[in-house]
């Protein structure tokens, strides 16, 4: 102006042009003079660091070592100095990156995409000026998944039970296995790498990609009861990561198979004067199933209904009837096996019982005497007289007859083998209208040898049979029982052989023998709980005189029926529990039982309050199921019963406190009150929440 000021006429840009040269001319109108002004603009922090041109998403693998390079940003600044001096800094990175001051943005630790997948990274440029100015770069960086993780089982070991008629092709179990990656990292299929025990066609298929085990082969709980199985899982990545785990599969049996015999079928022999009641012969039946599918149970009957025989559940044959081969001398049996499994499986077999002859019938002549003629002149040595003849019932050896005199004679002879009586002399001796009278014995080749038609004397005492079975049982509370027929034989002839059989003690009438048969019987109901076993002795007499006798001692164990019911101590029981206690023991009741075995086994249950009162089905032991509350309930209320699996279904009750009568059937009831005793847990409450 005028005065020599100058000013600007427009706002200056240091980023525009730095200088300014002026020509100022000063005139006073008669002369001029001439200068130069140099203006030089300073800077001021006006521009914001620019970023330059840079991709907003990174993606960067997991895994890489720190230091790797993961972008690289740039920002300029127009100003100058220090007002265009770019600082970066980075944000958001949580301490897995960071930037340099050359904009490079790089690891400092390793990338997990499993821990995190993403990271919203914030880059800011700043420049060193006054007031500092800055600017903010947004990117993103994506961690790319790398096959890091192996495929993880929902269990190392499975179990599971297979029936062994399992269906082929059904799922038994379905295995799962999952991997933290992604993409075909996290891919995951299935695959058998292993069965044991080995089979030439494996037994079990897995799903590829679902997992689901089956069955290829049908399973045979005999052969094999458990597998283990191995199963791989491998996922998609390259190289493929896998894991394995275990499959245990436990056969269950069913009822696949029948009993089977060890022969297709029997023959056997016994002697006729086997005792009632004496085991014949044990069979060998197996079962290839177990438990209950092999539990036997067996039926013997006749093809004819004549069956003097049974078999108890063991296998073991006993003869139940007097066995006579004379009146018949076999017995075609069928026995059938059954298990007690379901669906019930038999199998059956021929038995043939032959019965053995002993020597038990004596000779018998055809006729009760014979009589001849001979004439004493005509009489020549050797000339037949007469024939007699005996029959034997008996078989073999017990059956052959050989015949002597039982005097000796100069004048006759007998045949031993035919009975023909025939002349040794010519009687010359003798006159006529004499009468001989000759005594013929027949006897047989059995062992005790018997004969007939001699005059004995009373010299053998009775004898019992050594098979005799001298350990006998009997159950108890039978109105009358059998046990058998306990004869003796006497070598002697008539009433020398004649046998009366009596009792040295029948027990107060307990037991009779019939005095001609020696068939002992029971008069009187035995009780196993007044008297469990009876020393018994049989004493055989003949009657001769003096007469001879014997005896046999039997040992009578009395079997034990469920004939006793169970029996409580007392008929009522008062408990104090304390309320909130966890569960627990608060009584222990047990009965009594006068049977024994299993007729004496207890059981017990509850009757109402199951919900809250438990008993143990063996021990008697009642605990509490939860904690009770004094508030809720003061008192219980309940029965308990005891009873025992034994037959017959036995009874007795007892009705405590509640007029209504129960019956129940084969146990014993108790009436129990249990008192719950309060805790102090409640403090007192108001009954407005404001007044």
């Amino acid at each position: 102006n005028d005065n020599g000021i100058i000013s600007t006429k427009t706002k200056l840009d240091y980023e525009s042009q730095k200088d300014y040269i002026l020509n100022i001319s000063l005139s006073d109108g008669n002369s001029t003079d001439y200068a130069t002004v140099f203006i030089r603009v300073t800077d001021i922090n006006d521009n914001s660091p620019v970023f330059g041109q840079t991709s907003p998403t990174i993606t960067i693998a997991e895994n890489l070592p720190h230091g790797t390079r993961v972008t690289q940003v740039s920002a300029t600044d127009r100003d100058d100095g220090f007002n265009g001096l770019v600082i970066y800094t980075l944000k958001g990175a949580e301490g897995k990156m960071d930037i340099d001051t050359s904009g490079l943005i790089f690891l400092e630790k390793a990338l997990d995409r499993e821990d995190q997948d993403l990271y919203n990274l914030t880059v800011i440029a700043s420049d060193q000026g006054q007031p500092r100015l800055s600017t903010a770069l947004h990117l993103t960086v994506i961690v790319g998944d790398e096959n890091d993780n192996v495929p993880v089982f929902s269990s190392i070991r499975y179990e599971v039970n297979v029936s062994e008629d399992e269906v082929l092709g059904r799922t038994l179990l379905t295995l799962s296995a999952t991997d933290l990656d992604i993409g075909d990292n996290a891919l995951v299929k299935y695959r058998i790498v292993n069965q044991q025990p080995p089979t030439p066609v494996p037994v079990f298929l897995v799903n590829l990609t679902m997992g689901q085990l089956s069955l290829s082969q049908h399973l045979d709980y005999e052969a094999i009861k458990q597998f283990e199985v191995e199963v791989e899982a491998f996922d998609g990545g390259q190289p493929s990561l896998s894991a394995r785990t275990r499959v245990v599969v436990h056969v269950l049996d069913v009822n696949d198979n029948p009993p089977e015999f060890d022969q297709a079928a029997y023959d056997i022999s016994v002697l006729e004067n086997l005792q009632k009641g004496s085991p014949i012969y044990t069979f060998t039946v197996t079962d290839k199933d177990e438990v209950e599918n092999a539990q036997i149970t067996y039926h013997l009957s006749a093809e004819d209904g004549d069956n003097p025989y049974t078999i108890q559940q063991d296998g073991i044959i006993l003869a139940t009837g007097n066995l006579d081969r004379e009146t018949k001398e076999k017995y075609d049996l069928l026995l059938v096996a059954s298990d007690n499994g379901i669906p019930q499986r038999q199998n059956f077999t021929r038995v043939t019982i032959q019965v053995l002859d002993v020597n038990d019938n004596p000779p018998q002549f055809t006729r009760a005497q014979y009589s001849a003629n001979v004439h004493v002149a005509t009489a020549k040595e050797g000339a037949s007289v007469l024939s007699v003849s005996a029959t034997d019932l008996d078989d073999g050896d017990n059956s052959l007859i050989s015949y002597s005199l039982m005097n000796h004679s100069d004048d006759f002879h007998i045949n031993n083998h035919t009975g023909e009586i025939t002349l040794s002399s010519n009687l010359d001796h003798i006159t006529t209208d004499t009468v001989v009278t000759l005594t013929v014995i027949a006897a047989d080749h059995g062992v005790p040898q018997l004969s007939s038609t001699v005059k004995d004397i009373n010299d053998n005492p009775p004898v019992f049979s050594s098979l005799i079975q001298t350990k006998i049982s009997a159950p108890e509370n039978a109105s009358s029982l059998d046990l058998g027929v306990f004869s003796a034989t006497d070598l002697d002839l008539g009433d020398n052989a004649l046998i009366t059989y009596s009792l040295q003690d029948n027990f107060a009438g307990m037991f009779h023998i019939n005095s001609s048969t020696g068939e002992l019987t029971t008069e009187k109901p035995l009780d196993r709980e007044m008297m469990d076993s009876y020393e018994l002795k049989i004493i055989a007499t003949d009657s001769g005189k003096p007469p001879q006798s014997a005896n046999v001692a039997l040992s009578i164990t009395v079997e034990d029926v469920n004939d006793n019911p169970p029996v409580f101590p007392q008929k009522s029981y008062s408990v104090s529990v304390k309320e909130n206690e966890p569960p627990h023991l608060i009584l222990s009741a047990a009965a009594t039982d006068k049977d024994i075995g299993y007729n004496a086994i207890i059981h017990y249950t509850i009757i109402g309050e199951t919900a809250s009162f438990h008993i143990g089905e063996l021990s008697g032991n009642i605990t509490t199921l939860q904690p009770l509350d004094y508030e809720s309930r003061s008192q219980y209320t309940f029965f308990l019963k005891a009873f025992n699996p034994g037959e017959p279904h036995l009874q007795d009750t007892a009705n405590i406190t509640v007029k209504l009568m129960f019956t129940f059937s084969c146990g014993f009831y108790f009436f129990f009150l249990v008192n719950v005793e309060d805790v102090n847990e409640e403090g007192p409450i108001f009954d407005k929440p404001s007044y």
